[in-house]
Order: structure tokens, then sequence, then C-alpha cells
């Protein structure tokens, strides 16, 4: 974020003596469009707050609503899954969230599944679907272009190529994260890009190209991703936010096993000293739009406004 927009980190701290005992990532965003405001974190499905202490959440929110007065900012912005931060208020937006506990053999898993979810995986291998992984920078420019006729399918711009180039030099080539893809007939015709820390992973983008996918590819391309790192022994598989609106992804998660976790969003706004709406903007007459827009278009409209959305 720093490299592709430009935002400037900013953490608010307690220590006890020379160890961080909590912390809160954000980043401050100006801009002309949106107004200047506080975030944790842009373009993160959640940014949980280390908190040790009610004493120390106390100070962290002290020390984030002086700064954001001394830089005059429009609000501040958290989105956590666990709790309300900073306030526990009614007035927030929330989305789901889906996690999948590694702690079974991998017959357990699939006999876990719906059987949607079985049918889709088994007919996703009848029609010759294979799956690898490919972590190189060719592979990040195949996940790019897949993920610009998907933006365009759900009638939305993709997020600049730099940014994508930015995640693969900073985590992808580093070791912590994979893109696994779909063939038929040598031919990409779906991914996943997933994020890993410690034990955990983290599904983050999805892509295809669904003018030739195969019935079942996304189900198989993630029933791959699930056992590949549950053979690793990593012990959490996150599908992510998902917003409530979109019934077909959550029913697809939901299908894997996944318990169901909430992702609250809360917005406060400096001035009025209240929250405010945090709806997401993601839906709208633009979507027509961007549907019907030329790639090039619509790559040219996310290298231009994204730094605005965070």
């Amino acid at each position: 974020m720093v490299d592709t927009y430009n935002y400037q980190p900013v953490y608010f701290t307690c220590s006890n003596g020379k160890d961080l005992s909590s912390i809160l990532p954000s980043m401050l965003i100006r801009s002309k469009i949106t107004g200047n405001r506080l975030v944790s974190l842009p373009f993160s499905d959640f940014c949980e707050p280390l908190l040790s202490s009610i004493e120390e959440s106390e100070k962290i929110k002290d020390a984030v609503f002086n700064y954001c007065n001394e830089q005059n900012l429009k609000f501040i912005e958290f989105r956590s899954s666990e709790t309300k931060f900073p306030y526990e208020t009614e007035f927030f937006r929330t989305d789901l969230r889906h996690l999948l506990f590694l702690n079974k053999t991998e017959d357990d898993l699939f006999k876990s599944f719906s059987e949607n979810t079985k049918r889709n995986i088994k007919a996703a291998g009848k029609e010759g679907v294979k799956i690898s992984v490919d972590n190189t920078s060719e592979g990040i420019k195949k996940f790019y272009e897949l993920q610009c006729i998907t933006r365009r399918r759900h009638g939305l711009p993709p997020q600049p190529y730099k940014f994508f180039k930015s995640i693969f030099d900073n985590i992808i080539s580093k070791g912590f994260g994979d893109i696994l893809f779909a063939y038929k007939n040598v031919e990409p015709v779906a991914a996943l890009m997933f994020f890993i820390t410690g034990e955990k992973v983290l599904y983050k983008f999805g892509a295809s190209s669904e003018s030739i996918l195969p019935k079942g590819t996304n189900h198989l391309l993630m029933w791959e991703a699930i056992k590949k790192y549950n053979q690793q022994g990593f012990t959490q598989f996150d599908f992510g936010r998902t917003e409530t609106e979109h019934e077909g992804l959550r029913r697809f998660k939901l299908g894997f096993g996944a318990e169901e976790r909430i992702i609250y969003t809360t917005r406060y706004e400096i001035k009025t000293k209240r929250f405010i709406s945090s709806d997401s903007k993601t839906t709208g007459f633009h979507n027509k739009i961007f549907s019907q827009s030329p790639i090039w278009l619509l790559k040219l409209v996310g290298k231009s406004f994204y730094k605005h959305l965070g």
C-alpha cells in the first residue's frame, strides 16, 4: 500500500519496558476526493488490534483520536473480527468471515463438505482440470489478467498491476503466499491467491474466465489448496471476507464446512464525534457501466481511483 498508493503507515503502541504490549496498525490516506482519513487497514479483510489490557486499550484510543485531531482528518475506519473497537456501538457494518480448522484427516475434511461441493469437485476432476502452483513473476502476470476479466464481470475496475506486483515482491516471492492455478487443456482458467503467516492461511483473491470455465473448477481449486495446506501442517484456513449480500459466495464457502464469523467495520467522524455510515460501495449503477467497458479502460480507471478508496 505504501509502494502502490503512497499511504503513510501509522502505528499506535504501548510497551512494558523494551517489548511491545499493544499495537494498532493503520494507514493515513490523503485524498481530495474521498477525504483525509485513518484506516486500519486499507484493502484488508480485517485488522484486529492487539490489546493486552483495558487500560492499554484506552491509551491506544486516546492516542488515535489525538492524532486524528492534530492531522485534521475527516474520519477513522476500524475493521475488526472479534470486537467493535474502539467502542461498543450498534452503528457498524457487518461482513462475514469463514474459518476451516485443519485438524482432521483429508478424508474427514472431505466428508464434512456439502453434497453439492463434493459433486462439483468430482465434476471438475472428470473434466480434466489440472491444478498447479505458480509463484513466479509470470504467474503474477497470468493472475492479473484473469483478475481483470473477473472484475469486469462483476462490474468493477481492477486494482492496478503495480498493486499485485508489490504483493508478489513483498509476499509471494518471500514464501509468505501462493498462487494456485486451474488449467484446462494448458489454458489457465481460474486462480486463487493465498497469504500465509505462522500456522494460518488466508484466501485473499480469486479470478477466473467463466467463458471457458468447466463446472466445479473453483471448488476443485479450493479443495486442492485445502489439501496442500493441511498436508503442510497449517491449522487454520481462512476463506476471507464476504459481503452479506453475496449469498452465492457465502454458500460456496459454507459448503466446505467452514465456521461463520462476523467482521465489524466502524467509521467514526472526527468533527461530529459520532459514528457514520460505512456501507460498502461495490454495488450500484456503476456496475453496469463497468461490465460493458473494455478492459484497457478499466485498468486506467483502477490505476487512477483506487488510491482514493482504501
